[in-house]
């Protein structure tokens, strides 16, 4: 099997741990006191989360400035909802965004932000589209934008 590998640095293991067994539905594989890490099969991550006390990659200031989100698609809108109603009845706030045209497609999508404020997207594509976003909202409408920042251009929006 292969996994799509995502090593965060986080300032509080325990919030990061908490948040994460949410967002997955799942409890960690490896926990130790300075690190814990799920390796899951669905989604096909392997999420590593390391204490930022004494790490090479430590990041007082918060998130890296060199990612815009990280994100899950979900394979259908009844997977997507059973996601959405688990994450809600775990307590995790989220911001639904409906019908969103963003990068040349539709989706549904929940964004959430963990204790570290990094922000992932969950989401379902519902078709495409013949726009990078929607612009008959224009700023109005966000389009890969984080739940704490404002909307990108058509420009910026989704870029690596």
């Amino acid at each position: 099997m292969m996994r799509v590998h995502i090593s965060l640095t986080v300032n509080d293991l325990e919030s990061s741990l908490t948040f994460y067994e949410k967002l997955f539905g799942q409890a960690p594989t490896k926990i130790r006191q300075d690190y814990a890490n799920f390796r899951l099969d669905q989604p096909s991550i392997h999420l590593a989360l390391e204490r930022t006390t004494g790490s090479a990659n430590a990041n007082p200031a918060g998130p890296s400035t060199t990612h815009s989100h990280f994100g899950i698609e979900l394979p259908n809108p009844d997977t997507f909802n059973t996601w959405r109603e688990r994450l809600r009845g775990t307590g995790v706030q989220g911001r639904d965004e409906h019908d969103a045209v963003c990068c040349y497609a539709r989706a549904e999508k929940v964004w959430l932000t963990d204790p570290d404020q990094n922000a992932w997207e969950i989401w379902v594509r519902t078709g495409e589209a013949e726009l990078m976003l929607d612009e008959a909202q224009g700023a109005a409408k966000e389009c890969c934008a984080t739940p704490s920042t404002t909307p990108p251009s058509s420009k910026e929006c989704c870029a690596a």
